[in-house]
């Protein structure tokens, strides 16, 4: 009998499911059998070592599982599985492809963030792939996937490097459909705030180069907490927008100190929609790296997020976990190898908000998703709904000679409420956006809503194998692996840390010359801080942050 069965009277808690975890009192990453168990209304993994560890609300835990897929990629690996912990990459037994690759830039930085695992100076060694090395991590996600997936550039702090416009370029000329670049943002604000004219044309720089996307952090609008980039924010966001980069999320990690600052950030980002803002994507803070061991004193979960939002009325059942799109996305791609979202339930959930002023309304409010997803689900498993459903575009298609315009009609009897508070409809927008392919319907979408997301990564107390064979969100390494994130982090003496000082740069003069720039931008940054109450007294600073503080 296991200690976790001998520690339980099973008799009065729900076992749930039951996985793999790692042993977190030990040094070296063991397996260890766990069960989600049901305790009251909160849910729990316990683990055979006797400890257990917070995951969720049953209501949370109720709304996700009913996206649970079984469905599985093959994806073209000769890697067979042999260790679940220590022999990670995408081995055969990995069920889902690679929806964004991430590719570290560099370990250097210009903050020192007490969550951080990437800090330079604690590891004391600099890693910074060339050019080259790049191409060959792009090279190997092609390799794995049949595909050139969305990419990541992140680091450290890439903007660290001068040579991101030909790193951005090379993603694209290798195939990415998609790039963004993971920032802290300090460097684009302050250079904003000493010169527009020069941030405006280093940020265009990355557009014209092919970025799609800038995912900065943004941990809260309280200058105390959000130590980070609060002053630099303003700044770097209007460098963004008259760049012309039309696609920015803000990224908050959040912890228990943050937790009630969740509000203020959605309604920064719905303040600034115009400004290029289009989502909000929070990650629960993960217990590695720098992260101080206490994790009760750190510990959030989706749910506690997702609680917090409860004040704009978003409920519970207006969230979708990432699989829930599995079958729309698989429709999308067609026969051709493309992006999956076979994820496990647990690794986030998203929705998206209509914003109206003050107000919020979720995209349920306008469309049932449930039930288009519902009739999607039985159309993917069943060969008489996908007969059924396909004789019943016959007649349109003949008619037309189009697919599409059918198939927006048909999407029409999932619309519960049509015009939008500004009088658009959203039939009209799906038309466009469907029938013809219209990219700039799609803008309009987006210039009315949000989306929200959340990403909560593992850390070894919460460690789930059955999440990582789901992964979705991957590493490129040096080595020609692709890791999945959690994996990546989680161990970073088997993996990220291990993998970057066997790969770090060897050339003394260069590692210091590099060591003496970091050096320069931390006290670029130190010089800008000392001038906060200037800062304070600017235009764009008083116009973001307006009504908030």
């Amino acid at each position: 009998m296991s200690k976790l069965r001998e520690s339980l009277k099973f008799d009065e808690f729900k076992v749930l499911e039951e996985t793999l975890s790692v042993d977190d009192t030990k040094e070296t990453p063991t397996p260890i059998r766990a069960k989600y168990v049901l305790e009251g209304d909160v849910v729990y993994l316990y683990k055979d070592n006797g400890t257990k560890e917070r995951i969720g609300s049953s209501e949370y835990w109720n709304r996700i599982k009913k996206f649970e897929t079984d469905k599985r990629v093959r994806l073209s690996t000769t890697i067979e599985h042999t260790n679940d912990l220590l022999d990670c990459g995408l081995c055969d037994q990995h069920k889902n492809s690679t929806a964004l690759l991430n590719i570290v830039l560099t370990n250097r930085c210009n903050l020192r963030c007490w969550y951080c695992f990437f800090y330079a100076e604690k590891a004391g060694f600099i890693y910074e792939p060339t050019v080259e090395e790049i191409r060959e991590m792009i090279e190997a996600a092609i390799r794995f996937n049949g595909y050139a997936p969305p990419i990541q550039l992140t680091g450290g702090e890439p903007t660290m490097r001068g040579d991101l416009p030909q790193i951005i370029k090379l993603c694209k000329d290798m195939g990415s459909s998609h790039v963004q670049l993971n920032i802290n943002s300090v460097e684009p604000g302050i250079k904003y705030y000493l010169d527009p004219e020069v941030a405006v044309k280093e940020v265009r720089k990355w557009k014209e180069a092919g970025l799609n996307t800038i995912y900065t952090s943004f941990d809260g609008i309280d200058p105390k907490i959000n130590f980070k980039n609060h002053y630099e924010s303003p700044f770097a966001l209007e460098a963004y927008s008259k760049a012309g980069i039309n696609s920015t999320v803000l990224v908050p990690t959040v912890f228990k100190e943050n937790l009630k600052e969740v509000p203020k950030i959605v309604k920064f980002a719905a303040m600034h929609i115009d400004k290029g803002i289009k989502g909000v994507n929070f990650q629960p803070i993960s217990v590695v790296g720098n992260t101080p061991a206490e994790r009760e004193k750190f510990r959030v979960t989706q749910s506690d997020v997702l609680n917090e939002l409860k004040v704009f009325g978003l409920k519970i059942d207006d969230w979708y976990s990432i699989p829930a799109v599995d079958v729309l996305a698989d429709i999308v791609g067609g026969k051709k190898k493309h992006v999956h979202f076979y994820n496990n339930e647990k690794c986030g959930v998203a929705t998206y908000v209509y914003v109206d002023d003050d107000k919020l309304h979720p995209i349920t409010d306008f469309v049932d998703v449930d039930r288009f997803l519902e009739d999607l689900d039985k159309i993917d498993r069943s060969i008489l709904h996908k007969a059924s459903f396909a004789l019943s575009l016959v007649p349109k298609i003949i008619q037309t000679g189009d697919l599409r315009k059918p198939l927006a009609k048909k999407i029409h009897k999932y619309i519960v409420r049509d015009e939008l508070p500004n009088g658009v409809r959203i039939s009209s927008m799906l038309d466009e956006i469907i029938e013809k392919g219209n990219y700039s319907a799609l803008g309009e979408f987006h210039q009315y809503f949000l989306f929200f997301g959340m990403m909560h990564f593992m850390d070894p107390y919460n460690y789930d194998v059955n999440r990582v064979q789901r992964c979705c969100i991957h590493y490129g390494s040096p080595d020609g692996r692709i890791i999945p994130f959690c994996t990546y982090n989680v161990f970073p003496n088997v993996y990220r840390d291990k993998i970057l000082k066997e790969n770090r740069i060897k050339d003394a003069n260069l590692e210091r010359k590099l060591n003496k720039e970091e050096k320069k931008k931390a006290r670029y940054v130190a010089e800008f801080r000392h001038r906060i109450e200037e800062v304070k007294n600017s235009d764009v600073y008083k116009s973001y942050y307006r009504g908030l503080l």
